[in-house]
């Protein structure tokens, strides 16, 4: 009986990180280049998005001035200096994967230049429930290092 016990906590235990494999390895469908539109927060605190309206998730937009294009390249500079992987580009839109040192657990990156000088902003999780601020600390060092370009 003991023997049963200890076989099937093994199983649950090899399917829980077989599915945390799974859910870090595979693209979520709600990016932006799947869905067509900036996906929204889910309830967990480890998602911030400049689109957001309540408190836990929400960031401000980043800001540019001048020519979008010099923009979207200098962007793209920074996210990858940041240790981002650049996975999907489309006109005016980054999406990028930040690897977490330990776990190698994965956090999506994701900007839209707008024409009005907006970029929005979304850093999620694609695992982890808490990420104790790190999608919002990633977001703040990537406005800095942004504002800081000439």
């Amino acid at each position: 009986m003991f023997k049963r016990l200890i076989v099937g906590l093994l199983l649950l235990a090899l399917a829980g990180i077989a599915f945390g494999a799974y859910r870090t390895l595979t693209p979520p469908g709600h990016l932006y280049i799947y869905a067509g539109h900036f996906g929204g927060c889910p309830k967990r605190p480890s998602c911030v998005s400049s689109l957001a309206t309540d408190d836990i998730h929400r960031v401000a937009a980043l800001g540019y001035s001048g020519d979008s294009a010099a923009n979207y390249v200098m962007l793209h500079e920074v996210v990858e200096r940041m240790g981002g992987k650049i996975e999907d580009e489309q006109e005016g839109y980054i999406h990028a994967v930040f690897l977490s040192p330990e776990l190698k657990l994965r956090d999506d990156l994701e900007l839209l230049m707008l024409p009005d000088g907006r970029v929005d902003v979304r850093s999620i999780a694609r695992f982890s429930y808490d990420d104790r601020g790190v999608n919002r600390a990633r977001v703040e060092q990537l406005r800095q290092a942004f504002e800081a370009m000439p």
